[in-house]
């Protein structure tokens, strides 16, 4: 009850249940919780802060265990030891499906308003949270989603590059969509995410697109028959027309006060430490680098710093340092897309001669820099005169920086490793030697009973519903 009167009062609601990727289920007609009216500007904040926050909690209790930054000990066979339960994307499928129908319903709202401003935000939001979703289960409904109102309660599902690339021109037009001369003019003090009350925030908006693009492309570099290195060349170098993030002022950093209803995601911060410990993958590589947000993300014990081994087969002895509370508490910023990622994908295109024009090395030193400014530290004029900071021409060591770039970023550190298998997640000794690290989400039971016959076409079509099936993108 709380979170639905949180949602009114921002001007919104969320739109019934929709594990059938936005149609309602046969006996709904209609949409009882959807404003009779409204205007476009309503719709963006109460989507910002439910995608953003629920995408924070996703890192908390699925990604932050997984990809060994944490260890849950409570059980010894949950997510740290590679066990992922079948139901683990339900949730996934069916909170960015809902928001979608609402980020859908903005840009209806901005057409017939003729706002190309809230058009381009709504195409940008839309293609956030279609990436992850086909990045996380494979082949989704995309063509057909958010239909119901119009009779289609049985979407057909796209194939990964038909989402991708329709994905990838979306944001294409939104970028050639954006009117400078005009503010977003039904939210007069800004929306949640850039305040946007005159041109510069609607820079931003742009430049989130277009990074986001870098995101999304970058997986492509592993489709065969797509171009990815073309459109991301023409990306880079040419900036007044695709510009992207050039400092933590452009980066997608939802920063949300902690007063109701800007609630944390956790509602019990204690809940962040309870039986968890730190990693000694973490501990030990921030410790090596001499790096500011060692003290930031970890809570040291009587002034030490050490984690347990990530999938351990007897438990440790001793107290474990724990995550450090204070990341759990608002004020705080939800990671959307950071302008440390950008600089990490520029400095890997470099590397790999994707580019030319990029210096690698000043890439990875702004993205690192970046990102411990990004978290509230202070920047070492000495950092990168450490080898084992500094950078040393290789993919792994940019890599090991965007793991901690990406901290509390949904499941991106999970779709990078899936991507290039990197960085080198030690594999515990209690994990059985067959078990491996899911490559997607199995789709939710339900569409089995709501929508099977287009289930079992995604099915045929993925070859399987199973964790360990291997997306399109997916080079590990």
């Amino acid at each position: 009850m709380k979170t639905f009167f949180r949602n009114m009062i921002w001007g919104s609601v969320l739109v019934g249940s929709l594990l059938t990727a936005c149609t309602p289920f046969d006996e709904l007609n209609s949409d009882p919780t959807r404003l009779n009216e409204a205007n476009p500007g309503s719709f963006i904040d109460p989507i910002l802060y439910n995608i953003s926050s629920y995408s924070w909690k996703r890192f908390n209790n699925f990604t932050f265990e997984l990809m060994g930054n944490i260890i849950s000990y409570r059980e010894i066979n949950g997510i740290g030891w590679w066990y992922v339960k079948e139901s683990e994307g339900d949730g996934v499928w069916e909170t960015y499906y809902q928001w979608l129908n609402n980020a859908k319903a903005m840009e209806n709202e901005a057409e017939a308003l003729n706002e190309p401003n809230y058009q381009a935000i709504s195409k940008i939001l839309q293609s956030y949270m279609f990436d992850i979703l086909t990045s996380a289960f494979g082949d989704i409904p995309m063509k057909e989603a958010c239909l119901g109102s119009e009779g289609l309660y049985y979407p057909a599902f796209d194939r990964q590059i038909e989402v991708y690339t329709a994905i990838l021109s979306e944001l294409e037009l939104a970028n050639s969509m954006f009117d400078m001369s005009k503010a977003l003019i039904y939210n007069t003090s800004g929306d949640l995410l850039y305040k946007t009350v005159d041109e510069e925030g609607i820079l931003r908006w742009k430049k989130f697109g277009n990074s986001l693009r870098l995101r999304i492309l970058l997986k492509m570099l592993n489709v065969e028959g797509y171009d990815a290195a073309g459109e991301i060349n023409k990306i880079i170098n040419n900036p007044d027309v695709y510009p992207i993030f050039e400092s933590n002022d452009d980066a997608a950093l939802l920063e949300i006060s902690g007063v109701y209803p800007q609630e944390a995601p956790l509602t019990r911060a204690s809940d962040f430490i309870t039986y968890k410990a730190m990693s000694s993958f973490v501990v030990d590589l921030l410790q090596s680098w001499n790096d500011p947000r060692l003290p930031l993300f970890v809570s040291d014990q009587n002034g030490e710093y050490y984690g347990w081994p990530a999938g351990f087969a007897v438990q440790p002895a001793g107290k474990p340092c724990t995550p450090n509370k204070a990341m759990a508490v608002a004020p705080m910023d939800l990671p959307m897309m950071s302008y440390a990622e950008v600089e990490l994908i520029k400095s890997e295109l470099a590397q790999r001669q994707i580019v030319t024009g990029i210096d690698a090395q000043e890439a990875y030193e702004n993205g690192v820099q970046a990102s411990i400014e990004q978290w509230g530290g202070e920047f070492p004029e000495d950092y990168f005169d450490n080898p084992a900071a500094a950078y040393d021409g290789s993919l792994e060591r940019i890599m090991e920086q965007k793991y901690f770039a990406l901290y509390f970023c949904d499941f991106q550190q999970w779709f990078e490793y899936n991507r290039i298998g990197m960085p080198a997640i030690p594999k515990g000794e209690g994990i059985p030697e067959n078990q491996d690290i899911p490559r997607r989400f199995k789709y939710p039971a339900i569409l089995q009973r709501t929508n099977p016959d287009n289930y079992q076409a995604a099915k045929a079509s993925m070859g399987g519903d199973d964790l360990t099936i291997k997306l399109i993108w997916q080079k590990r």
